[in-house]
């Protein structure tokens, strides 16, 4: 509204308050409501910057919550809701990002969209470089979705400028397909950029800046009519799973009495869920552990599953009696027959006569640390075999935690990764490759495997004799399982873990499936919504509502 014509490049008539050019830090007391045809020039911005000129302002917060314009100007212009307006100022018909004169890289997120379910959309905008531009446009689509296509003036963007990396999916849009106005007095050419998403949720946001953040060089763009369109909503198989580690017994909606993660599973109506960590633990709001007593779950499974449509509970293999508090639920509409459940790698250990006593264990000791089972249900004629685990969280050995208590001797021997291997032999010696169950051809097994996956390694960039990558090598070398999420997506990295901690986002949440169930797959996907955005609550390595995200899986039986 307020400001020069930048895109004529020209002086002119323009609804402003005044002529004054605010820079970036001037006239932040304007209501935006004000109104008067002033002459002004081109090159003169509407606003001062909208937000702090420091990243540390902004970073952790919104407009609403952190902004130098008054809250009228942004009400005035609907953009109190946007995520980031970093570096960002009005001109007239569109706004600046980074502005060309302080070579420095500007941000804006928009909020949230309003998309209904998990649908593809469109997205649509047009884009300028600003003069002196030496960097490329980074887009992302920010929490979900999944760029599947990018074009610019009807020219395809390659394929190499589109990916997704944790939660983030991104094209680039550099200045091959482009023209850069000489100076701010000329007049612009604008560049029309069109985006095909798959996957998008109500979490979904978008996200325009500079590539780069060096101080070097110019970043600045215009952006104009920005407009996202849903095409479909994802279509649904005969199946859908819902897996999730859902931290310490959704201990962040204990506090509301767990309506959020009700609506959550409705939203999405599972056919069958496995939920990790399924025991409440502590104390809402606490690190301290709560009675026994007082604890919602797993007791509570069988009726809150009924809330969400699920007639049928199982829980895994549970060693309560052992001090672990991490078993894997599985909730159905249809009936589930339990095969087995894992506990100990040594039955004569279940439990000791005198009761359980860790010291009493040698230091080859490596039980299933946090259970697993083998379910069997039957869904629409078609027997699936859901294998369940929660492999060892630790860089070091449960024998050096319980027993030896040397866990940063065994940390740096990386012995919590020989743990991990010999939990998923013995798992996978008893189900998947167990001679009983050799007729069995439709098989998933799923969990929190707490390590790295070689198909993930374009990404981790670790040797690939790395121990923390032998857990999911021996699933890949000696049996059929396939990883739907990283073999449906080669080259995109979908994290799942969300520590601060971790540093770059792991992936340790996984679906495998046997060739028969592999091929029936529709559609996959780490989800990441609105409500199950994470954040961090302040305490330990807990997170609202959760530390991983969930996955979707459907299946055309």
């Amino acid at each position: 509204m307020w400001g020069g014509n930048v895109s004529e490049g020209s002086a002119g008539l323009s609804f402003a308050p005044d002529t004054e050019d605010p820079g970036t830090t001037g006239c932040l007391g304007r209501s935006g409501y004000e109104t008067g045809l002033k002459e002004i020039e081109c090159n003169v911005p509407g606003s001062a910057f909208m937000q702090s000129d420091t990243w540390s302002d902004c970073e952790d917060a919104t407009v609403a919550t952190s902004h130098k314009v008054s809250e009228s100007y942004l009400r005035s212009r609907n953009l109190l809701d946007y995520k980031y307006l970093f570096r960002c100022q009005e001109y007239q018909g569109c706004l600046s990002v980074g502005p060309e004169s302080v070579k420095k890289r500007g941000i804006l997120q928009t909020p949230k969209l309003p998309v209904e379910e998990i649908s593809d959309i469109t997205v649509s905008f047009d884009f300028c470089f600003q003069p002196g531009n030496a960097d490329a446009l980074l887009f992302r689509m920010v929490n979900a979705g999944i760029i599947t296509g990018c074009t610019v003036d009807g020219t395809p963007l390659a394929s190499s400028e589109i990916g997704y990396v944790e939660k983030y999916a991104s094209a680039t849009l550099d200045h091959s397909l482009v023209s850069i106005p000489a100076a701010m007095t000329d007049a612009k050419t604008w560049h029309h950029a069109v985006v095909s998403v798959s996957c998008a949720t109500d979490g979904s946001a978008l996200y325009f800046a500079g590539a780069t953040t060096s101080s070097s060089v110019a970043h600045g763009f215009f952006l104009d009519n920005i407009k996202v369109e849903e095409v479909k909503q994802m279509p649904r198989g005969s199946f859908r799973l819902l897996y999730w580690n859902i931290q310490n017994g959704m201990w962040s909606d204990q506090k509301d009495g767990y309506a959020n993660f009700l609506a959550f599973v409705r939203k999405y109506d599972p056919d069958v869920c496995v939920w990790c960590e399924a025991q409440s633990i502590y104390k809402t709001g606490s690190t301290s552990k709560m009675p026994v007593s007082s604890r919602y779950f797993p007791d509570a499974w069988p009726a809150f599953a009924r809330s969400y449509g699920h007639e049928y509970t199982a829980i895994g293999g549970y060693r309560l009696y052992a001090d672990d508090y991490y078993p894997q639920v599985v909730t159905s509409k249809y009936p589930i027959n339990t095969l087995l459940k894992i506990t100990e790698t040594d039955p004569s250990l279940i439990p000791l006569p005198e009761g359980f006593d860790h010291t009493k264990t040698g230091q080859d000791y490596m039980p299933v640390a946090h259970g697993a089972a083998l379910q069997e249900i039957n869904i629409g004629g078609s027997s699936i075999c859901f294998v369940t685990l929660h492999l060892w969280p630790h860089a070091y050995s449960y024998y050096a935690k319980y027993v030896s208590k040397a866990t940063s001797a065994s940390s740096t021997a990386g012995e919590g990764n020989i743990q991990r291997e010999a939990e998923i032999r013995y798992i996978c010696s008893h189900t998947r490759l167990a001679p009983e169950y050799s007729s069995k051809q439709n098989w998933l097994m799923m969990g929190d495997f707490n390590t790295r996956s070689r198909l993930d390694n374009w990404y981790y960039k670790l040797d690939a004799s790395d121990a923390r990558l032998s857990t999911h090598n021996y699933i890949l070398d000696n049996t059929d399982y396939r990883d739907i999420i990283g073999l449906r997506y080669p080259g995109y990295f979908f994290s799942t873990r969300v520590w601060a901690s971790d540093g770059e986002a792991p992936r340790f949440d996984f679906v495998y499936a046997s060739p028969a169930m592999y091929s029936k797959v529709r559609n996959a996907l780490v989800l990441n919504d609105s409500w199950m955005d994470a954040e961090y609550s302040g305490l330990s390595n807990y997170y609202n509502p959760s530390d991983h995200r969930p996955i979707i899986v459907d299946f055309d039986l």
